[in-house]
């Protein structure tokens, strides 16, 4: 044998053993079996997948199994494989009868039984939900750590070490999906149905205005969103301990401070203008835990007209005659620092049936806010060092402009007129704007006749009009006969006459 045909025979060899190789991590066959299910403590395992080593040989444990009825048009179920039973029927697999309900899997019927590469089928983000319980950081960390080199599939229920959570929803680039591998570069989200949340509502100016599609701010913000977000938080059977407060600033027209009521005048203000103001904030629901959020939506109604009366808008005994401020100018800075002096000292007293603190700011403004830049610095810096989310949630229209933006000014040092305005981006701030039914159903106009389409023609008017010429000849003095009047007008080669 010549060396040629020799190193020939030796590449060919590899080919093959390379091929048989693959052909066994990923078992690829249009064989049939007949799925059969089982109930959790079969055979005294919880395993969701019981294979028979006989009828599968080139199985082992830690193997991915993708399993699917030949014609289905459901996404395949993927198992891994964690123990191996003989005394299974012959040309059978069993499958947990919860899982297979929950991917559309029907017993006694033939499936596709397939080894998957765990790389091809790797998950990029895993959602995990849990409720009524406290999970701390290190405790998550095990919790990711166990999950490693397993399978999860949607609805999936896991435990370890007393903690409780379900798969919720599963990414795979930028997709979901409903089942996949978990490897050690996967991402675990950790979502909390039972946290503290504190919702504040600015009740400024705008408040009492129509937007451009005739909704009133306040009625889009309690009528739409919290609605919209209560429905929400049924459906997806939260139990959050809420707080919601009613903030806003009111200014003055005074000019000394001996104008208020001597026993006030500690609550007054005065800002980097020399304007005086006060906040005010008023608390509709404390730490409360409902099924049913509907009353309170009619509470927070009723306060709305009573509003102006609580924050002296009205004509009040030994007070300056007081305005709402606007949105720009409102008290926003102040009122999420209400809720950080609670979440500081979140450690004192746990309650260990909640995970979680959130503020929610709605503000019917565009996100752009006059505030102080100790106060922003301060406040920052407070968010990050407790890592509380807020989330800033806008009734305006979006402006061409970046938001959230923060106008910058201090207290202390006096105002240069020849320096511009300062601003910041906070990037520490969730943004959103909300979109009402209204507006979605004003944007999808659906005409009631049917548009002509393109005509592709030679007697069509040009594109280019020389539209000096046309105005010459409307504002022409007229003529004695209407013959002498007709003007023939060139456009781009056609004539046209016009009378």
């Amino acid at each position: 044998m010549s060396l040629t045909s020799a190193e020939a025979w030796k590449g060919q060899l590899l080919l093959e053993v390379r091929a048989v190789r693959e052909s066994v991590q990923t078992m690829k066959t249009n064989k049939s079996y007949k799925l059969v299910l089982h109930k959790k403590g079969f055979g005294g395992s919880d395993d969701e997948l019981v294979v028979n080593p006989k009828i599968f040989p080139q199985v082992n444990l830690g193997d991915i199994i993708e399993i699917a009825h030949p014609t289905d048009e459901y996404s395949p179920l993927l198992l891994q494989v964690k123990s191996l039973k003989e005394d299974l029927q012959k040309e059978t697999i069993s499958v947990d009868q919860t899982v297979a309900q929950a991917f559309k899997l029907r017993a006694y019927q033939d499936v596709i039984v397939n080894i998957v590469d765990p790389k091809e089928v790797t998950l990029d983000l895993v959602e995990l939900t849990f409720k009524d319980q406290y999970i701390g950081r290190g405790d998550m960390w095990r919790l990711k750590k166990s999950l490693v080199s397993t399978c999860a599939y949607v609805t999936q229920k896991v435990e370890f070490a007393g903690i409780r959570a379900q798969a919720s929803e599963l990414w795979v680039k930028g997709e979901k999906v409903t089942c996949g591998y978990i490897s050690e570069h996967t991402r675990v989200v950790f979502r909390s149905t039972s946290a503290m949340v504190y919702i504040f509502i600015q009740m400024s100016c705008e408040m009492w205005d129509f937007d451009i599609y005739g909704d009133l701010y306040f009625e889009k913000a309690v009528s739409g969103f919290l609605s919209d977000l209560f429905t929400k938080w049924k459906e997806k059977n939260c139990s959050h301990e809420v707080t919601v407060v009613l903030f806003s600033r009111t200014f003055y027209n005074a000019k000394t401070l001996e104008d208020f009521p001597e026993n006030l005048r500690g609550s007054i203000r005065q800002n980097h203008e020399g304007r005086y103001y006060e906040d005010f904030y008023r608390v509709v629901a404390q730490n409360e835990r409902r099924d049913e959020w509907t009353s309170l939506l009619v509470t927070i109604k009723k306060l709305f007209i009573q509003y102006p009366v609580l924050v002296r808008l009205k004509e009040a005994d030994g007070f300056p005659v007081g305005y709402n401020s606007t949105a720009v100018q409102g008290n926003y800075l102040e009122a999420i620092n209400l809720s950080f002096n609670v979440f500081d000292k979140h450690y004192i007293n746990r309650n260990f049936d909640r995970t979680g603190q959130m503020s929610v700011v709605i503000t019917p403004g565009v996100g752009v806010f006059e505030v102080d830049r100790l106060l922003m610095i301060l406040t920052k810096q407070r968010m990050i060092d407790n890592g509380i989310g807020v989330d800033l949630v806008c009734m305006g229209e979006q402006p061409l402009h970046a938001v959230p933006l923060f106008k910058l000014h201090n207290k202390t040092t006096p105002r240069d007129s020849r320096a511009g305005d300062d601003y910041n981006l906070p990037h520490w701030i969730n943004h959103s704007f909300y979109t009402s039914k209204s507006q979605n159903s004003c944007s999808s106009f659906t005409p009631r006749i049917k548009l002509a389409g393109w005509k592709d023609s030679d007697n069509s008017l040009p594109i280019q009009v020389d539209y000096d010429a046309y105005d010459a000849q409307v504002f022409r003095l007229p003529g004695p006969s209407r013959i002498q009047r007709s003007t023939i007008l060139r456009y781009s080669g056609a004539y046209t006459v016009l009378m």
